[in-house]
């Protein structure tokens, strides 16, 4: 396949179309044929109306209608899904998982001749297309749907194929760090309105902070202790702030929260 082909996708399917999996429909081309299923009416309703596609309640019906299966219910819901999965054949099937802590082998186990199999790690970054998104491939997996599962979860997202035993520390890293680097700003601001500074303009600043921040360091040679150093000169203000955090044990506590992340990933793998 030459550079810039691109292979033909047939329909895609999302089974638990939710946030996550309506904000991959959202950087997918309109160009696609794409279905989605979940239990709520209304909410398919209101997919059809903001992407123009096809709508089931009937998991089973999208599953045999597509040839792509997005699997994107919560964890909690997987086996009983493959049980209403379990009269669909998907010899001629690609099915990509975004569920937390659920390995490849997962789905080749409990649904009929399914061997071709993406386990991917997307984050809410997809909303603004400016997701990072990891995924793993089962062997069977040909080239060819490498190369359609890349495209698809490349779409409003940097995507990096990666090794399946890694999928679940990246859970905790980037899956999870939306939350956790919201939870870290919200402490910022909450910090900064103690002491006296509106929220609106706390906020305006703590973001462009965030955003100047990230930029240099992915941009710059310096790491992250060189780029700490180049602002936190000796006896100045942001020295006392690092070393006030180290005291009260930040770097502990982020360590606990990555720590628990991945135990609770890997606790709903099974």
């Amino acid at each position: 396949m030459g550079a810039g082909d691109l292979p033909a996708m047939g329909r895609i399917g999302f089974i638990g179309a939710g946030n996550m999996a309506g904000a991959i429909m959202g950087c997918l081309s309109k160009e696609y044929d794409m279905m989605a299923s979940r239990r709520s009416v209304n909410a398919l309703r209101a997919l059809e109306s903001q992407y123009d596609i096809t709508t089931t309640t009937d998991n089973a019906e999208l599953a045999t209608s597509c040839d792509i299966v997005f699997i994107c219910v919560k964890p909690q819901s997987a086996e009983g899904l493959m049980s209403e999965l379990s009269e669909v054949d998907f010899s001629n099937k690609l099915v990509i998982s975004i569920l937390a802590g659920k390995r490849i082998s997962f789905f080749t186990e409990r649904l009929t001749n399914c061997t071709r199999v993406v386990r991917a790690m997307p984050n809410l970054g997809l909303l603004v297309e400016k997701g990072a998104t990891a995924y793993a491939v089962s062997d069977a997996c040909t080239p060819e749907d490498e190369y359609k599962a890349h495209i698809l979860l490349n779409a409003g997202a940097y995507a990096v194929k990666v090794e399946e035993d890694e999928i679940d520390t990246i859970t905790a890293v980037s899956g999870c760090g939306p939350a956790f680097i919201s939870y870290f700003l919200k402490s910022l601001e909450d910090a900064a309105i103690r002491h006296g500074l509106g929220k609106g303009i706390a906020q305006k600043l703590l973001f462009q902070t965030v955003l100047g921040t990230c930029e240099y360091l992915r941009t710059s040679d310096l790491d992250y202790d060189g780029f700490i150093s180049k602002v936190a000169s000796k006896g100045g203000a942001t020295r006392a702030g690092i070393d006030a955090g180290k005291r009260e044990g930040v770097d502990e506590a982020i360590s606990a929260m990555v720590d628990a992340a991945i135990v609770r990933a890997r606790e709903l793998g099974r």
